[in-house]
C-alpha cells in the first residue's frame, strides 16, 4: 500500500475530478486498512467534504462500506454540531447586547450562517473575537451567568475555552493568531452585520485573509492540511477584493506560506488567481510525509509526532522551524484573563 494513493485519491475527489484519477492509485487507496483512513482524515479534517463529494462521483460503488460507513458518521456528527449553534448564537447575542460590545463570529460559525449546503463542514467549537478589553468581559459572563466552564490553560490568542454539555466549545479571541498581524485590525474595518442578531461577521475579503492566516499560521503544526485549503476555497467569491488579497499577501511576514496556501486552494476553486507556482508541489511533498508516518508508525503519539516534524522538515522553509523553536524556547505566552465586573 502507496501511503500517498488515499490523500491523492482525496484530492482528486474534493477538485471535482476523481475520474481522471489513475486506476491504480484508486485501487490502492481503497485498499488501505480503514485505520489508516481514519489518521488520514483526522490529518486532512475534511471527511465531510469528502462524504459528498465521494456520493457524487463514480467511484461511490468501489469505495469500501467501512469507509463509507466511517464518513457517513462524520456527516451526521457534523449535523448534530450545527443544530446547537442557533442556541448558542442566541446566547452570544444576548451577551454582546446586555454588555454593549461587538462580538464577531470567525470561522466555522460564520459560514454556517450563510452555508448554502447545511453542516457543510464539521465543527468542533465556536470562535468569536471581541475587543482586547472586552474579551474579559464577555469570557465572564458566558461562565458565570450561561453555565460554561473554562479549561485551565489557553494558547496566546484566545482565552481558556469554555465548555458546556450538550454544546460546543466556545473560544473567547483577543486576536486573531499566535502573534499580531494587520488583519487584527483590518478584520473590523468592514465587518457585516448578521442578521436578526446583535452580532458581526467578516467581510468576503477579510473572510479569505483569515482563512489564509488561520491555516497558516494558526494550524502551523500541520500547514496545508485540505480542510483549510477548502476553507479558503470555499470563501473565495466575486464580492472578494483580489487586489487587497494579493498586496496584504505581498506585504506579510509569512508571504510564501500564504501565498503557497491560496495557490492550493485554487485547485478546489479555480477562480482563485494563481498562487505560488510551487504551491502544489509543495503542498504533495509535505503531505506525502506526514501520511508515509500515519501509515507505518502503530502508535498514535509517536505517529503524531513524527507527522508534525516530517511536514516541517518537508516544506523546507526556515521561517517554518520558527514557531517550534520559539515553543521550546520560550513556552507558550498564555492570554490572560483580568477579572472583571458582569
Amino acid at each position: 500500500m502507496r501511503s500517498a494513493s488515499p490523500y491523492d485519491v482525496m484530492v482528486a475527489l474534493l477538485a471535482g475530478n476523481a475520474e481522471q484519477t489513475p486506476a491504480g492509485t484508486v485501487t490502492r487507496a481503497f485498499a488501505a486498512p480503514v485505520a489508516f483512513w481514519q489518521r488520514a482524515l483526522v490529518l486532512e479534517g475534511c471527511a465531510v467534504q469528502l462524504d459528498r463529494a465521494l456520493r457524487a462521483s463514480s467511484l461511490a460503488p468501489r469505495a469500501p462500506s467501512p469507509l463509507r460507513e466511517l464518513l457517513r458518521d462524520s456527516t451526521a456528527r457534523a449535523v448534530r454540531q450545527t443544530l446547537t449553534l442557533p442556541g448558542q448564537l442566541t446566547e452570544l447575542a444576548t451577551a454582546a447586547r446586555e454588555l454593549g460590545i461587538r462580538i464577531m463570529v470567525l470561522k466555522g460559525a460564520a459560514r454556517a450562517l450563510t452555508a448554502r449546503i447545511p453542516a457543510a463542514r464539521s465543527m468542533s467549537d465556536i470562535d468569536v473575537l471581541t475587543a482586547p478589553d472586552d474579551a474579559g468581559r464577555l469570557h465572564q459572563f458566558l461562565a458565570r451567568r450561561l453555565g460554561y466552564e473554562p479549561l485551565s490553560t489557553s494558547p496566546e490568542h484566545h482565552l481558556p475555552t469554555l465548555r458546556r454539555a450538550g454544546a460546543l466549545p466556545i473560544e473567547v479571541h483577543v486576536r486573531l493568531g499566535p502573534r499580531p498581524t494587520g488583519l487584527d485590525t483590518r478584520i473590523w474595518r468592514d465587518a457585516r452585520a448578521v442578521s436578526g442578531t446583535d452580532l458581526v461577521a467578516p467581510s468576503p475579503t477579510a473572510t479569505v485573509l483569515h482563512a489564509l492566516e488561520h491555516g497558516a499560521l494558526v494550524h502551523w503544526a500541520v500547514r496545508y492540511r485540505l480542510r483549510d485549503l477548502l476553507d479558503v476555497a470555499d470563501a473565495w467569491s466575486a464580492d472578494v477584493d483580489r487586489d487587497e488579497v494579493a498586496g496584504y499577501l505581498r506585504g506579510h511576514l509569512q508571504r510564501v506560506a500564504l501565498e503557497t496556501m491560496i495557490g492550493g486552494a485554487r485547485s478546489f476553486a479555480p477562480d482563485i488567481p494563481a498562487g505560488r507556482r510551487s504551491a502544489w508541489r509543495t503542498i504533495r511533498r509535505v503531505a506525502r510525509a506526514r501520511h508515509f508516518f500515519a501509515a507505518h508508525v502503530a502508535n498514535d503519539a509517536v505517529a503524531t509526532s513524527l507527522c508534525i516534524a516530517s511536514g516541517l522538515l518537508a516544506e523546507a522553509s526556515p521561517r517554518a522551524l520558527l514557531r517550534p523553536a520559539r515553543l521550546a524556547l520560550f513556552g507558550v505566552n498564555q492570554a490572560r484573563l483580568v477579572p472583571t465586573e458582569v
